[in-house]
């Protein structure tokens, strides 16, 4: 429900309330963190965006080994603003609309709704066409609307949203509560946390690659990287923790990580944790990170901190490296992480002959190849079908029991 109050403006503070109200709701229960440092990782003339962006925390944000942070993003308001004017001349960024749905119950502006609640910018549905055509009163246009195919092309073409699609078919022009019953919600996007709780536990650390995508008229970011990107420290974002799909290992429990890219976060978070138990004078097992990424002067992420380890903690620690686009093995062909998993002895050192634990974190394409090198590692690269069948039972095994784990998207 939503109605127009006589009043005609909200100070900035009521907006505020109300997003409190929103955020902090029992089905939400998110926290506004503020923004203690945004690092990039990569020179800024470098293609791709790696960076860490640290937040601060108190109780009401606390985590355990292995979490994830689900942030809440927000359409850019210059952006909400040129869009509202655009659309209609009977309402903008500043009309007091009072709503009964989503959690809000009172008086909120349009801009802080389009800004913080409605994903105004993202890619239209079939569904959200189909509701937006039956205010078409253009039949031509009507039929456009229902064509999958043109949602199809406008997507490849011109990365079309929600707001062109509204702009671009202007004879549909829903009223304002049906307009805003039509919009998706903006919903969170989780990352894995790179912090180990008891190491660091006043502050939480994001590894994240700020993603792109691209259509013909050129490359668009997505809406939680576009804000992450932008965030400055004293800003504030709104958060709430998510629990890791990874059980954590102990200290004592041997160790094998592989991962590629930003997959390497909930890796630092374990390793951070050894370390932090080796500092308190805990005794620790064997840790065995395999890191990969495309270029090593450009996509070594963590390499001072990564490499100095490596150095120090000899007794515990080893550190694997794959730069698939600037090292080539002796036959000539590319080096993937979950190569050298393959060619190395640690995750049979650590696996098989130990009850050791395998965490792996990635895209979609590691785990099938990752799971045929362990197999070559168990068997020591036999070519005898019984070892090759025994080490292949013992991999499977693993992922059976629980041994090993994985993050994949």
């Amino acid at each position: 429900k939503v109605i127009f109050p006589e009043r005609a403006v909200l100070r900035p503070e009521e907006d505020e309330r109300m997003l409190h109200k929103f955020f902090e709701a029992d089905d939400t229960k998110a926290v506004s963190a503020p923004v203690l440092s945004n690092e990039r990782m990569c020179q800024e003339s470098y293609n791709r965006d790696f960076r860490t962006i640290r937040l601060g925390k108190d109780t009401s944000l606390s985590y355990e080994l292995g979490d994830a942070l689900e942030i809440f993003p927000q359409n850019d308001p210059d952006q909400v603003t040129d869009f509202l004017h655009a659309y209609s001349p009977d309402f903008d960024e500043r009309t007091v609309v009072k709503l009964n749905a989503w959690g809000l119950n009172g008086e909120m502006s349009l801009g802080c709704l389009f800004t913080y609640v409605l994903d105004l910018f993202g890619k239209p549905s079939m569904h959200f066409m189909q509701q937006l055509a039956t205010f078409q009163i253009d039949e031509d246009e009507k039929k456009t609307m229902l064509d999958l195919d043109f949602l199809k092309k406008a997507g490849k073409e011109t990365g079309l949203t929600v707001a062109d699609a509204l702009l671009r078919f202007s004879k549909a022009h829903p009223p304002l509560p049906a307009l805003l019953a039509m919009i998706p919600l903006i919903k969170p996007r989780a990352y894995s946390i790179a912090s180990a709780p008891e190491a660091t536990p006043n502050s939480i650390e994001l590894l994240v690659l700020i993603e792109t995508w691209w259509c013909d008229e050129g490359m668009r970011y997505g809406l939680t990287c576009n804000m992450l990107r932008k965030l400055k420290v004293g800003d504030h974002v709104w958060c709430r923790i998510k629990a890791g799909s990874m059980e954590p290992p102990s200290p004592e429990q041997p160790v094998v990580c592989v991962g590629i890219g930003s997959g390497l976060a909930p890796h630092m978070a374990f390793l951070r944790d050894r370390v932090r138990a080796v500092e308190e004078g805990e005794t620790v097992a064997p840790f065995s990170l395999y890191f990969g990424n495309r270029f090593r002067e450009e996509e070594f992420l963590y390499r001072t901190y990564l490499e100095k380890l490596a150095e120090e903690q000899k007794d515990w620690f080893k550190l694997h490296l794959a730069f698939s686009r600037d090292k080539l093995g002796a036959d000539g062909k590319k080096i993937y992480v979950q190569d050298l998993v393959g060619i190395t002895d640690d995750a049979r050192h650590l696996l098989l002959e130990k009850p050791g634990m395998l965490y792996v974190c990635g895209n979609r394409n590691l785990p099938k190849p990752l799971q045929d090198n362990l197999v070559k590692s168990f068997s020591e690269k036999s070519e005898d079908a019984q070892e090759i069948s025994a080490a292949t039972a013992a991999m499977e095994d693993m992922f059976v029991h629980g041994r090993a784990q994985q993050e994949v998207w």
